[in-house]
């Protein structure tokens, strides 16, 4: 009795030793990847005498097993877009083989390469998965995803698969781009639409932190001239003077009879001539003038791929807004300037580029009075597009040319229209005003400042003084070493 136990013990622990080294080719495998196209045909050799096949959608796919073939060979043929697992049993081992199958259609498939996500479709959902160079093969492979996704819902509702009454959603959302790739939120839709869904978890590895600069260049001239005379009459002597505009209103030419001229144009130069002797007097009004100004905003924002910034350097105005019942409120409107942008980086040298810079200032000549209020009116410059550029490079997005010419004539009937002497019954007034305004953007790739590397110097503060010398640059003047107190030159 007692050698029967000890004889099974011993045959259990044999039993228990085998299972523990039992052949790890035994063991289920992970299952092996296989991409084909609709209509083709691919043989894989499995390397056993293989009993039995089974494949988890026929609709996807079809496998058969290649009769006399010494390598186990089995054929793989797709059918319709999709993924489907096929699993294969061996004689000489007791875990089987498995496969997953991509069937995609030869044109989808031709768009994905190396650098490319791979897409895998079961049913009517897309997965996107892997890495992606750049966004360019990002969105290759999202565009097979869609169209994969795509064509199986409409292949699935023509056999009668998926009838429901939901309205499929389309959706992707792309993965942002970190610095070493972001991962993208997975799409939501109704596995019973027209569209299918499409899941993205894909990444994209490319540097994706962009700084844009933008340059707001506003070039503006005016010209006025104004010319205008009168001409009296008048005894004796004679005289002459010259008066700076607006300084002359009227002139009064004589004693005993006198005579007063009032100034054609008042804030004109104006040039007196009186001749007693001959009794003649004139006021002659000149004036010419030409303004230059010239307005430039460089706003530099820095964004992460994909996604907006934006900021405002100005300020925002209070606006009295009536309401009912006589009550009034108050509305902010933002003006200065001001830039928003969302870049996209398609490789390591392009960038797509939404921008919309903005330039506006409070305009009192066109202010309007509400309640009692006067609310200046907002002079804006403004563009909003989307460009595509390399690193570094330089784009025009917007550019106006803006002329506008007044000519006035006040002159007396039939007499100003006389040649030469219709000069003395007459004033002229001609004005010309020309703006040119040019917007260039220029994106960089960039990175952040290295850790412990030393920051570069902020505006100002290399000529800052701490201890303002103001008394050396009271009594120094222009030659004392400080151009201001507290600054040096």
């Amino acid at each position: 009795m007692k050698k029967r136990i000890i004889g099974c013990g011993f045959a259990a622990w044999l039993c228990l030793a085998t299972l523990v080294v039992a052949p790890a080719s035994d063991a289920a495998d992970a299952p092996q990847a296989v991409n084909i196209t609709v209509g083709s045909q691919q043989s894989l050799a499995s390397g056993h005498t293989l009993t039995r096949i089974a494949v988890g959608d026929p609709s996807v796919a079809d496998v058969l097993i290649i009769r006399g073939d010494k390598h186990g060979g089995v054929l793989l043929i797709g059918k319709s877009p999709g993924t489907t697992n096929v699993m294969v049993w061996a004689r000489d081992r007791d875990a089987p083989l498995s496969y997953t199958v991509n069937v995609g259609t030869a044109a989808s498939r031709a768009l994905l390469g190396p650098g490319t996500p791979s897409v895998q479709t079961m049913g009517d959902t897309a997965l996107i998965s892997g890495s992606a160079v750049n966004m360019e093969q990002h969105q290759r492979a999202v565009d097979v995803a869609e169209g994969e996704a795509r064509a199986h819902s409409a292949a699935g509702q023509d056999n009668g698969a998926g009838a429901g009454s939901g309205t499929g959603a389309a959706s992707s959302s792309h993965g942002g781009a970190g610095a070493a790739g972001s991962t993208g939120s997975a799409g939501s839709g109704n596995a019973a639409g027209t569209t299918g869904l499409v899941v993205d978890a894909s990444t994209v590895a490319t540097r994706s932190v962009v700084q844009v600069d933008v340059r707001v260049v506003e070039f503006s001239r005016s010209v006025l001239k104004e010319v205008g005379l009168n001409l009296l009459k008048q005894n004796n002597g004679f005289t002459f003077g010259s008066f700076a505009p607006a300084s002359l209103s009227s002139a009064t030419f004589g004693a005993n009879p006198s005579f007063t001229s009032t100034s054609p144009i008042s804030s004109a130069f104006n040039l007196v001539f009186n001749s007693v002797t001959h009794g003649i007097s004139a006021n002659l009004s000149l004036m010419e003038s030409n303004n230059l100004a010239r307005v430039l905003a460089e706003p530099t924002l820095v964004a992460l791929s994909g996604q907006t910034a934006s900021f405002l350097a100005g300020g925002e105005i209070p606006v009295p807004v009536p309401q009912g019942l006589g009550t009034t409120s108050i509305e902010f409107k933002p003006y200065g300037v001001g830039l928003t942008l969302t870049p996209t980086v398609l490789s390591p040298e392009r960038i797509a580029l939404k921008v919309a810079p903005e330039a506006s200032e409070l305009d009192f000549t066109n202010a309007v009075t509400i309640n009692g209020v006067s609310v200046p009116a907002i002079t804006t410059r403004r563009a909003d597009t989307t460009v595509e550029l390399g690193d570094g490079e330089s784009f025009v997005i917007g550019g106006l040319i803006d002329r506008e010419t007044i000519s006035n004539v006040s002159k007396v009937p039939v007499l100003g229209d006389l040649p030469i002497i219709g000069a003395f019954f007459k004033n002229l007034s001609y004005s010309q005003n020309d703006k040119e305004l040019v917007i260039i953007v220029t994106p960089h790739l960039v990175s952040p400042i290295a850790k412990g590397a030393a920051l570069p110097s902020t505006p100002g503060e290399l000529s800052e003084q701490r201890d303002g010398p103001v008394w050396r640059s009271l009594l120094g003047g222009v030659m004392a070493p400080d151009a201001a107190p507290g600054f040096s030159k």
